[in-house]
């Protein structure tokens, strides 16, 4: 009897021909997530233009970011000027930032300091990361990451001159201080934080609910494509943001260290604290590494989105 004969033949053809079935039901499956998947992110990225367009100041759980607001008068009076300009100075190395100095074509030139310090053995020069410094009606605001011991740097316009105040500590996340410009070129300053100011209660509220859309938002993608129940895993997730974001906000900004190690730090405590929360309590339906790869999904989506509204409120 041929092989091609009988039982064997017919069998061999029909494996093949059920396997050539399921490779295509597996493969139209796949395209139809892809498609959902697709569709997902459209949604997200719809969200984030919207979010960008109409945001006021959230930033997510990029972090809190260390605010600067001053006062300032010359001989006890509202300065005259509608618009000046000033630099947080902060004590460097010349080296480290001198070419960042000369390549600094937005800052006049009566505000590109670079002055030696014997006691200390550095140069106070403007500090690269503090964000601000266009100042109009008296005040002037800095941001992003402005340095713990500094100087304010003011040129006026209308005076000619440039006025560099005494060095002083700054120990509040949201700091407001009073600088008092003399006739004689003297400047002194002085911090006047309250209480309030240096809680953030209103930075945080806003801050906590972006972060909570982004993370609802990345967490719903998720269990609707891995077919999982929605409402517990988002309850959870809800859950551990509301336990995490406190810390992130009021405890690690305490640490004494520089800011993009703490941000590190309070990320990886972000992502570790919310996968053994979640994992805890929805065990019987994520296994540890699908709770590990959602927290860093989550945090991942919320830093990022959360540093573009941060740039497009500061520059938009």
């Amino acid at each position: 009897m041929r092989f091609t004969d009988g039982w064997w033949h017919r069998s061999i053809l029909r494996w093949v021909n059920d396997g050539f079935h399921l490779y295509g039901l597996a493969h139209r499956k796949t395209d139809c997530r892809l498609a959902k998947m697709k569709k997902h992110l459209f949604v997200v990225c719809a969200a984030l233009v919207v979010l960008l367009c109409l945001s006021s100041g959230a930033k997510a759980d990029l972090g809190p970011k260390p605010t600067v607001d001053i006062d300032l008068v010359y001989n006890h009076q509202k300065i005259a000027d509608t618009s000046f300009g000033a630099k947080m100075l902060g004590c460097y190395d010349q080296e480290l930032v001198q070419n960042e100095i000369e390549q600094d074509q937005d800052t006049v030139a009566q505000l590109r300091i670079s002055r030696f310090d014997a006691d200390a053995q550095c140069y106070w020069q403007p500090a690269p990361m503090a964000w601000g410094g266009s100042c109009s009606e008296s005040h002037c605001q800095f941001s992003y990451f402005p340095p713990s011991e500094f100087r304010l740097a003011v040129y006026i316009p209308s005076l000619d001159k440039t006025f560099v105040t005494d060095k002083i500590t700054r120990e509040n996340f949201a700091s407001r201080y009073r600088v008092e410009l003399s006739a004689d070129g003297s400047a002194t300053i002085n911090e006047t934080t309250s209480l309030w100011a240096s809680i953030r209660i209103p930075d945080f509220v806003g801050a906590f609910l972006l972060t909570i859309f982004f993370e609802m938002l990345v967490t719903w993608i998720f269990v609707t494509a891995q077919k999982l129940p929605r409402k517990k895993i988002l309850l959870y997730v809800l859950g551990a943001n509301v336990l995490s974001l406190p810390a992130v906000w009021f405890l690690f900004p305490l640490i004494d260290l520089p800011e993009l190690i703490v941000i590190a730090i309070f990320e990886l405590f972000a992502v570790l604290f919310e996968t053994y929360f979640i994992y805890h309590f929805c065990k019987q339906m994520l296994s540890f590494k699908q709770t590990l790869l959602l927290s860093a999904l989550n945090n991942f989506v919320s830093l990022f989105a959360g540093g573009a509204v941060f740039v497009g409120v500061m520059f938009f």
